[in-house]
């Protein structure tokens, strides 16, 4: 096994990890916040308005503000 090959199975088995790690922390995560949305009392209807905005926002991505506000298109004559 050459030495890419040791790094590379390193490096699978980190991601492997890292994924593991990611999932329990989000678990608890989760959990706490399932646990304070319950102590204060929060109900859905507290957060339509937040979630609506968001949707509203979509996902697409930002235009660049360096781009060229149009396209340069000299024709040759």
């Amino acid at each position: 096994m050459t030495r890419v090959d040791e790094i590379n199975a390193q490096i699978a088995k980190l991601e492997a990890e890292r994924e593991n790690a990611i999932q329990a922390e989000r678990a608890n995560v989760l959990a706490k916040m399932k646990a304070d949305i319950k102590l204060y009392g929060f109900k859905t209807s507290d957060f339509k308005g937040i979630l609506l905005t968001r949707a509203k926002r979509g996902t697409k991505a930002k235009k660049d503000p360096l781009a060229p506000k149009r396209p340069y298109n000299k024709k040759a004559k």
